[in-house]
């Protein structure tokens, strides 16, 4: 048992010794501060500064650079190189470097070494050095396979941009001509000898409209001074595109007049007019020979501009129905047109917030003459007065026979606003009779007015 003991103490001993050693070497050997930490990235012909510092007055500085070999550095020494000391001085623990022309043979792991002056040892601080390569080709686009490259409306489409042998990983991006399109997942690979490689994937869902747009697979790199880029023309087929019906103003009987017309369609339609219960293909007449066709003119991919042409406008010209018909493998489509004399109406190409305010103004007309109605319906606002003159006319109407007498009105009476009201001042108590004499054989009424016009003298 005592043995067991004196074993457990030299073990406890033990420890205590080793944590005591390795507190006073992290003492003696200080952990030296680096600036940049871990990692830098210059290009080549670029200047670099690495600033290595501990806490304690420095006997020593020297640093090891890629390709070269190791440099004493001290304060104010001459240098033929490009590299020399820079800090404010080894007492203050700084042992910086500056190295005014970065090489491509730097590129690498970067050391300091720093003696304190009370210690006969150094202490090592690192950093990786990248100097910057560009990629040496352009970046590798890649699309999801379709028979003949050719897509359709609703195609989904696969999409992948690679840079490779760029130091470090270029920054590649994805765009369908100056759209940048959504990453599915991005790839990033770097060997720290050479090269690395980065890869971007998108997808997306075809359109018409992305008919004739490029997918750009664009590598940024520090090195270069413009993008590189590699890209691709999307042909997307599509049937031709549903318009409502198109309205043309301006014709003037016994003048020539056009019809003009531009449909989206991929690959190119054929077109037919009909007018009437004829048929006129692209490039043809009629049987009167007034009405001749165009051949569909390609203003941009997909968009197919075409015309027909009226020698002379007649009246029956503007009675009659025209119809457009599209026809490619993806569908058919046909557009129709109504001719008129009449100028182009003010606001015909409105835009759709002009539109807007002119609804949202007839809503609030609508809203006030509502209210108005509803005032005057229910005596209420402006319309009170009016509604008790009316009712006093009312209650007046058998005065001749016999008196009628309506509950409240003695209440009414005590009122000073509605005596106000009931004794007119040299007007009319029923405004809606123009008469001097007033309404039912109510003369007492008429007399108090003429006995008020009377007094009332100007002072």
């Amino acid at each position: 048992m005592e043995r067991l003991r004196g074993n457990a103490k030299m073990i406890l001993w033990s420890c205590f010794f080793v944590v005591v050693a390795v507190s006073a070497q992290g003492y003696n050997n200080p952990t030296v501060e680096v600036e940049p930490r871990e990692k830098v990235v210059v290009k080549v012909g670029k200047p670099l500064r690495v600033m290595c510092r501990i806490g304690v007055p420095l006997a020593g500085c020297r640093v090891e650079i890629p390709g070269l070999a190791p440099i004493i550095l001290k304060p104010n020494q001459p240098s033929d190189d490009g590299i020399s000391y820079d800090g404010a001085g080894l007492e203050t623990g700084q042992c910086g470097v500056t190295i005014a022309n970065v090489k491509d043979s730097y590129h690498g792991d970067f050391k300091c070494a720093l003696q304190p002056a009370d210690s006969r040892s150094e202490t090592i601080g690192s950093l990786k050095i990248i100097v910057a390569k560009p990629p040496p080709n352009r970046p590798e686009l890649l699309l999801s396979q379709a028979p003949g490259e050719r897509y359709k409306k609703g195609d989904r489409i696969e999409m992948s941009c690679s840079a490779l042998a760029g130091r470090p990983s270029a920054n590649v991006s994805l765009f369908l001509d100056n759209e940048t399109l959504p990453r599915d997942n991005s790839r990033f690979a770097y060997n720290t000898n050479e090269d690395s490689m980065a890869t971007v994937n998108a997808s997306r869902i075809l359109d018409w409209s992305d008919n004739g747009k490029y997918i750009r697979c664009v590598a940024e790199h520090i090195a270069l001074d413009t993008p590189m880029e590699a890209h691709k023309q999307l042909q997307v087929y599509f049937p031709p595109q549903e318009q409502p019906t198109i309205e043309r103003f301006g014709y003037v009987i016994g003048r020539a007049g056009i019809i003009n017309a531009t449909v989206y369609a991929n690959p190119k339609p054929n077109f037919v007019w009909k007018v009437g219960d004829e048929e006129i293909t692209e490039g043809r007449t009629d049987q009167s020979q007034r009405l001749q066709t165009t051949t569909a003119r390609e203003t941009r991919p997909g968009q197919w501009y075409v015309e027909l042409k009226i020698d002379s406008v007649q009246k029956i010209d503007t009675e009659k129905f025209y119809v457009l018909e599209a026809r490619n493998p993806e569908g058919t489509t046909k557009y129709h047109f109504r001719l008129s004399t009449s100028p182009v109406p003010e606001g015909f190409d409105l835009d759709a917030g002009f539109i807007i305010g002119i609804v949202v103004g007839i809503l609030v007309l609508l809203l006030l003459i509502s209210l108005i109605i509803f005032a005057r319906a229910t005596g209420r606002w402006c319309f009170a007065a009016r509604r008790r003159g009316d009712e006093e006319a009312a209650g007046g109407a058998g005065a001749g026979s016999e008196a009628h007498i309506t509950p409240g009105d003695e209440d009414d009476d005590q009122d000073p606003h509605i005596i106000d009201e009931k004794i007119p001042h040299g007007g009319q108590e029923n405004p809606i009779h123009t008469s001097t004499e007033y309404v039912n054989g109510r003369n007492d009424i008429k007399d108090v007015q003429r006995k008020d016009e009377k007094t009332d003298t100007p002072v």
